[in-house]
Order: structure tokens, then sequence, then C-alpha cells
């Protein structure tokens, strides 16, 4: 069973954070739970996030660092943190968000109630590069499915990293993250739903920030490395599937991810997606028309920037 305050090991990914990592890190020494191990990793910054890791250590004797000779990307870099955790609770944290004061708490609770639950997640908040805030994660009166975790995170995946706890035997299980991939998220929520229980806090326990040209913007831009990532762990869902209603919810991903190949004009990921549609004989009028598109590689992806633009400023008025 587990202790009242288990060990808590954040693995602190650091990358060119140098604006907003002394906020990051003060944020995991505040926290109302005290029994915290935290592993900074910086990955080969080009900034001063160096030397502000250096003076926060000292001031913070509890703390370890590495520091990358050269850059590996966010999986490797974690792995890394991983092999020297001692928390029986693992949180990936980015050095450019920030825990709410009772984070660790809120989510050690709910993994009291069970011990089948790998993986704790929470609402979050969405703060600008100067720490205002613009809104939440989770719309009104939207709920995150836990029932059929697996089915669900093939089909929408809708939670942030950033507000995940994770069970470190779970990813011992799993051997990290997969360092054949550029990110990590999708990945790890298809194999880790396969092997245990998610659990949801519905409170804002974190603050993601959205700075420009940061990971996640990466998605929209041509020919990225990360749409032939998820192209990579949908191929391995087809492998896990047991059920026709997973193979139904890997279909709706796939539909939706072929749009991506061709607006990103990731074209030869574009043709696995259509492979694995015509198996699964997911195809309709809509997949047949991007198939054309895809075939044709007709350049979109300027276009679809400019969307994307317009779809975010109308969210964060």
């Amino acid at each position: 069973m587990m202790q009242d305050a288990p060990l808590i090991t954040v693995i602190a990914l650091c990358y060119n954070h140098e604006k907003y990592i002394e906020e990051c890190l003060q944020s995991v020494v505040n926290q109302t739970y005290s029994n915290i191990e935290l592993i900074i990793v910086d990955d080969f910054s080009g900034d001063k996030s160096r030397e502000k890791i250096l003076h926060f250590c000292l001031t913070n004797p509890f703390c370890q660092f590495i520091f990358n000779k050269k850059n590996l990307g966010n999986c490797a870099a974690f792995n890394q943190g991983l092999k020297i955790a001692k928390g029986e609770f693992i949180i990936d944290l980015s050095t450019d968000d920030v825990l709410k004061l009772n984070r660790i708490q809120e989510q050690i609770d709910k993994f009291k109630e069970s011990e089948k639950i790998g993986v704790v997640t929470s609402d979050a908040e969405y703060i600008d590069e100067n720490s205002n805030w613009l809104g939440n994660f989770y719309q009104k009166n939207e709920q995150l499915d836990v029932g059929k975790t697996y089915e669900f995170m093939l089909r929408s995946s809708f939670m942030l990293p950033s507000s995940m706890m994770i069970r470190k035997s779970i990813l011992d299980e799993l051997g990290g993250y997969d360092e054949t991939l550029a990110y990590e998220d999708f990945d790890f929520w298809v194999r880790s739903s396969r092997i245990c229980e998610y659990a949801h806090v519905p409170k804002v326990l974190v603050q993601q920030r959205i700075v420009r040209g940061s990971h996640s913007n990466s998605f929209t831009l041509k020919t990225n490395k990360l749409i032939p990532s998820t192209v990579s762990v949908c191929q391995k869902a087809l492998k896990l599937n047991e059920t026709q209603s997973e193979n139904q919810a890997l279909i709706h991903r796939l539909r939706v991810l072929l749009r991506k190949c061709v607006y990103t004009e990731n074209f030869e990921a574009g043709e696995a997606v259509i492979s694995m549609l015509n198996q699964l004989q997911g195809h309709n009028l809509l997949t047949k028309f991007f198939q054309l598109l895809n075939t044709i590689k007709l350049p979109m992806n300027v276009f679809y920037l400019k969307y994307i633009a317009f779809r975010a400023s109308r969210r964060f008025k």
C-alpha cells in the first residue's frame, strides 16, 4: 500500500527557458507537499538557462541537475532523469510551465483511491509569455472520460501532458518514453492505458505557457517531424487493438490525421495513414478526397497556418 507521503520526483526538462525557469522551479519548491525530489535536465540550451539552474540549485541543495552536451530531444532527456529518479510517482514538467501550490497533494490524494490507478490528470489553464491568464484547457461542460481510457486516447487524447502525475512502475514497465519519436505524450497515453487505469482531478493544477515557436505549435508546420511520429503510434495501436469499437476509435483518429498530413504536406506519412484506413476499411467520401489531395501533393500549408492563427486569436480573446 502507498505510504501517506511517498516521494515524488519532478523531472523538469529545460530547453532555452531562461525567461521562465525560475518561476517554474520555484513553483515546485512552494508546493504544499514537501517530500519532493527535483531533477532538472537541460537539453543543451543556447541561452542562460544553465546559469539560472546552477544558481537555483545553490540555494536549493535537494535538487539534482543534468547538463547535456548535445540536444537529445524531449523523450531521451526525460529518460535520463527517469533513470536516476527515486520517487514512487513522477511529474514530467516543462520548465516554462508552472505548478499550482496544491498540485502534488491533490493528485497524491487521488492515487490513494486505488492501487490500479497509474496516471492522474487534472484541468489546466493557459498563460502567455508574461504569465497572463488566457483560458482553461477544458471548456465549460467538457468531461474527461476515464471509463474506456484506451479507446478514448485513440479517438481524441483530450488531456494535457503537463497535468499528469504518473506511477513510476508504469513508466518502468513501458521502458520510459520511446526515443525514436519526436514527442512522447500520445505514445505514452496509448501504451499506458492498456496496462493501468487513469483518474482525473477536475481542478486547475498547472499553468501551461503558450510560447511562440513552442513544441506544440510545431504540429502545424510544413513537413514537421511530429506528424510522422503520430503515424508511428497509430501503427502501434493497430497491433494493440482488440475490439471493433477500438478499431472505430482508431479510424476516427486516422481520418483526422490524414487531413493533417495533407495540411502540413507530410505526404509520405499520409500514404501510411491511407494504408491503415484501407486495412481497417475506414474510408469515407472525405478521406477519399484527402487521399486524392495527398496523391497530387497539393501545397496547402500556407493557408492552413493562416487558419490556425485566426482560430487561436478567437479562442484567447
